[in-house]
């Protein structure tokens, strides 16, 4: 466990509840500690103790934001639980409820062999110190429905803890206190949330599709497909993907039932297939209906060239049996009638379909076949697909290749998309070495980062298969895969059961967000200042705070308090960036260049309001007085690396603070 001892009391300060922050409490021989959610912590984990003691938290409305605490004690501790208050403010008297802080003890899946063993990926190599431990041991994960339990001597027991604060609370200081209570006594932590005053957007803005099948749900649950039970089991899945911003929604094209008539035409009954889009419609936050892959592979599978497009089952009207239709017979008409129905509904413009899964150069032709049978039959959908090569042209519309595909063919993959083409990215039970990805025996920050990396790279989605596959053991060792790879959540006595992995795919798509609400913002600005800022790049500063966490795909960081820094770093600026005097700054080179003295002399330049004084590190800057703009260089050196610019027009000032690596 990383625990940052150095500069505690300042880290303190600026980094709230994601700090590690170690606290003892008076229960008679019980540790309690405080730690942030980007470690994962085990049953033999020990934490040491520290003088402060309150459980902090920074968000903005309608945000989750996460804390974990760990118990341990030299005995047996039975009925242990915990209690929470709500948050009041001292200000304003405004009460969040307790009800919108949620806890759960962590629970731990076995992993028998690591990623670097796996069966599926051929996983050759896994570098030194990307593995978080070596197998056997047992992974934190699951975030458990037992609302108490017993902790035996010596072992640590994580717990999860959420809040979250909703839309309209006014920014401010919320206070309240959690209690831990076990059988060795009580013990009162003090909370502090603070509130930024801005909201983050309900709007998704990246896409995200975890793939799941009916039949995962059906089993797990032990209830009959389509029945009402069913139904309500799927809400409840569909509401948890809507709090995590998944807003994309795989959807089987096989939930239409096909009829054989008597006089040999073809109907179609949407009964199952409406209600299932709309239990997730009904959810919010759907942005795209996900149609499964309508062809498949040869005997070779993927390694092979033969891309076979699905035979339909349909129902005889006449005799009640259940017959193969081919691709002319069955598939061709139900695109067309699909499409109709899916006009009709108001769905066709958000609806994309896959056409076969992960082809490559080798099989290219032949999914290209395919897709021009699909755009024949069902003019003007969207296709997707997670691919493994590029040259498909106009056939695909939404390409989405491996992290290392991505990394190998940028440039071809950022042209297509110039030219119209969406581009995503996904993982699987690859990329492994340096790539970031899901894995139980991963760093926890591998799976937050991904988000941070469709920003860097301008991709616009993010595609996984694995959100409850290979659950006929979801709490146990991993059969084939990874571990961690088949599923991110787990089935729970009556809906979906979440993992800090899942809790930390939200996590990641939050931080997008404030990236996005930092660039959307700087265009704002730059529209109100007028023809001095058209030059400026909006996404300068969002992609600089964006760059001191990943410089490319295989080199970024897992460190926990970067991850915080750079957060607590957007809020500040999304907080400033629209408060008068109005500023854009940039400065070349950027603030994640290393320099080195010499002397050092940096560029900085950008625009202010009009009548706007500008002050850099002491000297005032000459602006000039038609559009607003500045520039000027400003000197560096190693004991004096911060730029500070002051902004002050009528009264009011604002410093932004720039600082830099010298050496």
């Amino acid at each position: 466990m990383l625990i940052r001892r150095a500069g505690m009391a300042k880290w303190i300060i600026c980094c709230a509840a994601e700090l590690i922050l170690i606290t003892t409490v008076g229960a008679d021989n019980v540790d309690i500690s405080i730690v942030n959610s980007l470690e994962k912590i085990f049953k033999d984990t020990v934490s040491k103790t520290d003088t402060a003691k309150v459980l902090r938290f920074e968000c903005a409305t309608n945000e989750y934001e996460t804390a974990q605490i760990t118990i341990r004690s030299g005995t047996r501790l039975e009925g242990v639980s915990l209690r929470f208050t709500a948050l009041a403010s001292e200000g304003n008297g405004i009460r969040i409820p307790s009800e919108n802080i949620q806890w759960n003890f962590i629970g731990f899946v076995p992993v028998k062999r690591n990623t670097s063993e796996a069966e599926c990926g051929e996983h050759e190599y896994v570098p030194e110190g990307e593995l978080l431990r070596k197998a056997p041991f047992d992974a934190p994960d699951p975030l458990l429905e037992e609302r108490s339990l017993t902790i035996e001597p010596n072992q640590t027991q994580p717990v999860w803890i959420t809040i979250y604060v909703p839309s309209g609370i006014p920014p401010g200081v919320y206070r309240g206190e959690a209690t831990v209570i076990t059988s060795a006594g009580n013990e009162a932590i003090p909370i502090e949330l603070t509130v930024y005053p801005f909201e983050l957007p309900k709007e998704r803005h990246l896409y995200l599709t975890n793939w799941f099948e009916i039949g995962h749900l059906v089993k797990a649950h032990k209830v009959r497909e389509f029945s009402e039970e069913f139904w309500k089991i799927l809400e409840r899945y569909a509401q948890n993907l809507s709090q995590h911003r998944q807003n994309v929604i795989f959807t089987p094209w096989q939930l239409v039932k096909v009829y054989i008539e008597r006089n040999r035409d073809l109907s179609f009954d949407y009964s199952n297939f409406d209600r299932y889009v709309e239990t997730f419609l009904k959810s919010g936050g759907v942005d795209r209906i996900e149609l499964w892959h309508v062809a498949h592979y040869g005997e070779k599978g993927r390694a092979g060239k033969e891309i076979i497009l699905h035979n339909v089952g349909a129902i005889d009207r006449k005799t009640g049996k259940k017959l193969l239709l081919s691709s002319d017979q069955g598939l061709a008409p139900l695109l067309e009638d699909l499409r109709g129905h899916l006009v009709k509904k108001g769905w066709f413009d958000k609806t994309i379909i896959h056409i076969a899964d992960e082809p490559s150069f080798h099989n290219l032709e032949q999914w290209k076949t395919a897709a021009r049978f699909v755009r024949q039959h069902m003019p003007g959908i969207k296709t997707i697909d997670a691919i493994g090569a590029t040259g498909f042209g106009d056939l695909l519309d939404i390409m989405v290749p491996l992290t290392l595909n991505l990394n190998i063919l940028f440039n071809e993959y950022k042209s297509a998309q110039a030219a119209g083409a969406e581009l995503w990215f996904y993982t699987c039970c690859v990329p492994y070495g340096y790539y970031a990805n899901r894995f139980l025996d991963y760093h926890l920050s591998k799976t937050r980062i991904l988000h941070w990396m469709n920003y860097a790279t301008g991709t616009q989605g993010f595609l996984h298969w694995g959100l409850t596959y290979d659950w006929d053991d979801p709490f146990g060792p991993a059969p084939t895969f990874p571990p961690g790879d088949s599923h991110i959540i787990y089935p729970g006595k009556n809906g979906p059961m979440n993992s800090i992995r899942w809790e930390m795919v939200r996590e990641g798509l939050e931080d997008y967000e404030y990236l996005w609400l930092l660039e959307s913002k700087s265009k704002l600005i730059k529209q109100q200042l007028g023809a001095g800022a058209k030059s400026y790049p909006a996404d300068f500063r969002s992609k600089e705070i964006c760059g001191k966490l990943v410089r490319s795909l295989t080199d970024y960081t897992t460190d926990p308090e970067t991850f915080y820094s750079a957060k607590k770093l957007l809020a500040y600026e999304i907080s400033e960036i629209d408060r008068s005097p109005l500023m854009l700054l940039a400065t070349e080179p950027s603030t994640n260049t290393e320099l080195a003295t010499g002397p050092l002399v940096i560029k900085v330049y950008g625009v202010v309001e009009k009548g706007t004084k500008v002050t850099i590190n002491g000297e005032e800057a000459e602006v000039n007085p038609y559009d607003g703009t500045f520039l000027i260089g400003v000197p560096l050196s190693k004991s004096d690396s911060v730029l500070k610019v002051e902004a002050a027009l009528d009264g009011k000032k604002k410093i932004l603070e720039r600082e830099f690596k010298v050496k």
